[in-house]
């Protein structure tokens, strides 16, 4: 039997297409149905900018210049769609956009299961498969945001909803989504971060990192860029015992420039690109200093690396800074002193370090891509599971 899955994205930062390539990763692994009988998901990735008319058609380039040139008006402009009726009219002014090449597109690639992994697609979703006439067709959201998530994540009219955390479980019920329909399997993270096998020690042999130091893992998404150089030269600064592994991303000129400024920092460091090998640099590493990516924090919960969190974009991340405070995985320092300080005090306190760790280890369910999976596989073949209760889990403070 041979389903097909059709993956709705944008490319709109590298998070959404990162959480749906790791359910495909997942995808590829089924091999039978629910109740046995082979099973092939043939699945397809489509940026939904590529099928719309202008200006939607520039969505990913005016999310990158909004972030990098006026993140408080991003923030703005977050907040002021973030409501029922004011969402309902972007969704308005949105659908002759995108009409038409949609519903082309389902018609085209005749999916068995359509899958929403971005907030403004799920509307989308929902009108073109009726322009399609494939109303029995089922679609799934799979949320990838964190804490309090934007209304466009939370659409009643979906066949399914997956969320990351309780807390995301919680706002879902809120919004009108009957419990039967949402599943609470995790972020949907990529399987090859649960699949390493080596040890701290043998990895950090293998990657020729100290044993004698601190590990601290600094990362600022796939661009590398915001305060990431900032942060970095603090922390060199610091005369802390740390070695710093900094991962640039695609911003070859901040490696170069790192590379230039690295032997008069007086703090060994490792300077990376964009990098392959993320789950073993996580796993090599004692303690994640990131901006607030919930895939970023999703992955480092599984790696069991605290984090420290940096920076966030304004409305967007601002629930996944709430989500580390509130389950005691890492800490929120918004500053260059206050990165300082909290590294400072996280490594003069072990005890502190594996507390976090232990509240990472009950914080992110495992095996969820491969869930995620499982759950699509049983839709597509016409066999909803039950969903499964959150369990009731208590705020912490560090």
């Amino acid at each position: 039997m041979t389903k097909r899955i059709l993956l709705l994205i944008s490319d709109t930062g590298g998070g959404h297409r990162s959480a749906a390539t790791a359910i495909t990763a997942a995808l590829d692994e089924v091999r039978e149905g629910p109740n046995g009988g082979a099973l092939v998901l043939e699945h397809r990735i489509e940026d939904v900018a590529a099928h719309c008319t202008f200006p939607l058609s520039q969505l990913g380039p005016a999310y990158s210049a909004a972030l990098r040139f006026a993140p408080p008006i991003y923030g703005a402009l977050y907040y002021a769609t973030n409501g029922r009726r004011r969402f309902r009219s972007v969704v308005r002014f949105c659908e002759p956009l995108y009409r038409d090449r949609l519903k082309t597109l389902f018609l085209d690639f005749k999916p068995d299961v359509i899958v929403s992994v971005h907030p403004l697609l799920n509307h989308a979703a929902l009108r073109a498969r009726a322009d399609a006439g494939m109303l029995g067709v089922p679609i799934i959201t799979v949320v990838t945001d964190l804490g309090k998530v934007h209304e466009g994540w939370l659409v009643p009219e979906v066949d399914a909803v997956v969320v990351p955390a309780s807390e995301v479980y919680a706002r879902a019920k809120e919004r009108g989504i009957p419990s039967e329909r949402i599943y609470q399997l995790g972020h949907p993270v990529h399987p090859k971060f649960e699949d390493v096998t080596e040890s701290k020690l043998e990895l950090r042999k293998r990657l020729g990192f100290p044993l004698d130091r601190t590990v601290a893992l600094l990362m600022a998404g796939g661009e590398g860029g915001g305060k990431l150089l900032p942060t970095t030269l603090a922390l060199a600064k610091s005369k802390l015992p740390l070695h710093l592994v900094v991962v640039t991303g695609r911003n070859a000129a901040l490696r170069q420039k790192l590379g230039e400024l690295a032997p008069s920092l007086g703090t060994p460091m490792t300077i990376l690109g964009y990098c392959n090998n993320v789950p073993e640099l996580m796993r090599a590493s004692d303690l994640l200093v990131t901006k607030a990516g919930p895939g970023t924090i999703a992955e480092a919960s599984v790696a069991e690396v605290p984090v420290v969190v940096y920076d966030f974009i304004p409305g967007q991340e601002r629930g996944n800074i709430d989500y580390v405070r509130t389950n005691g995985i890492g800490v929120v320092a918004l500053t260059t002193t206050d990165v300082v300080r909290s590294v400072r005090r996280i490594v003069s306190n072990l005890e502190r370090l594996q507390t976090m760790r232990m509240h990472q280890s009950t914080v992110a369910p495992r095996g969820s891509s491969r869930r995620i999976a499982e759950l699509i596989a049983s839709i597509a073949v016409g066999e909803m599971e039950d969903a499964t209760p959150p369990p009731v889990r208590k705020a912490v403070a560090l």
